[in-house]
C-alpha cells in the first residue's frame, strides 16, 4: 500500500515492544511481551483496522475490474455497485451467478489468509433477490 519504511518501523515498534501484565484473581501476573495484536484501547487500533478495511476494499474493486465479481446495476444507469463497507460490516452485492459467488468466497479466503481476519459465520447472511431459495442454499 506504499507505506514508508520509517512509518512501518514505528508501527512495528509500537506492537513488538509492548509488555503487559494481567490480573488473575486480583493479583498481577509477571510481565510478558505481546506477540500478536494490540492491547485494548490502543490508539493505533482504529487506524490499523481502517488500513485493513481498505485492503479488502481494494481487493474487491480489483476483482470487479478484472470481472471476477459482478456488481449489480442501479436502475437504468451505468452505475454498478459491488459492495458497501462500514466500520465492522460489509455488504456485498453480486450477480446471482455461480462463478461470481464462488469468486467472492475465494476473495474472502485470500483476505483471511493474508490478514488473519475472517468473517463471523454466525453473523454472515446470504440473501437472494429475484432468485429461488433453493439456489441460495446451494
Amino acid at each position: 500500500m506504499g507505506f514508508g519504511k520509517k512509518w512501518r518501523k514505528w508501527i512495528h515498534l509500537c506492537i513488538s515492544t509492548t509488555s503487559m501484565s494481567v490480573l488473575v484473581n486480583g493479583s498481577p501476573t509477571n510481565w510478558f511481551k505481546i506477540k500478536r495484536g494490540l492491547r485494548q484501547g490502543c490508539p493505533l487500533s482504529p487506524l490499523l483496522f481502517n488500513i485493513m478495511g481498505e485492503v479488502l476494499n481494494a481487493l474487491i474493486f480489483k476483482a470487479v475490474d478484472l470481472r471476477f465479481i459482478k456488481g449489480i446495476q442501479v436502475g437504468d444507469s451505468d452505475v454498478a455497485v459491488s459492495h458497501i463497507q462500514f466500520p465492522d460490516d460489509l455488504i456485498n452485492f453480486t450477480k446471482a451467478e455461480e462463478s461470481s459467488v464462488r469468486n467472492v468466497k475465494h476473495l474472502l479466503r485470500i483476505f483471511k489468509l493474508s490478514s488473519s481476519l475472517s468473517l463471523n459465520a454466525k453473523k454472515t447472511k446470504l440473501y437472494g433477490v429475484n432468485i429461488a431459495d433453493k439456489h441460495i442454499q446451494e
